[in-house]
């Protein structure tokens, strides 16, 4: 109990990794100046900052266009069951879909990405 008074650092704090996890740690650690993962976690937790990203809005645009795109395809099949709308409007307006669709998953990617970095 006297020794941990004496102590510069008397407070420890206990965290757990899955072997993946471990790995990699330990490879980050190799690399790093740092000789051991106490001084590498200490460094690192209180001088990096931590960045959190709200993806909500990403993903529930993703989700309604890909509705939109779900609508559309009813709307086709209805049209050339009729043939009242020409093939080419309906793959103008599924071309369309495809297009937005493929813009927000490559931004929502982009954004994880950077996140990431």
């Amino acid at each position: 109990m006297e020794n941990k008074q004496k102590l510069k650092r008397p407070i420890q704090k206990i965290i757990r990794f899955n072997q993946e996890e471990s790995t990699y740690l330990e490879n980050k650690i190799k690399a790093s100046p740092f000789k051991n993962f106490q001084n590498y976690a200490r460094i690192s937790l209180l001088t990096k900052e931590v960045v959190f990203v709200d993806y909500s809005d990403l993903y529930h645009l993703n989700s309604e266009v890909h509705r939109i795109g779900n609508n559309i395809n009813q709307l086709a099949k209805l049209a050339n069951s009729f043939e009242d709308i020409s093939s080419l409007d309906v793959q103008e307006m599924t071309d369309a879909i495809k297009d937005l669709s493929q813009l927000v998953a490559d931004k929502l990617k982009g954004e994880i990405r950077k996140a990431h970095e």
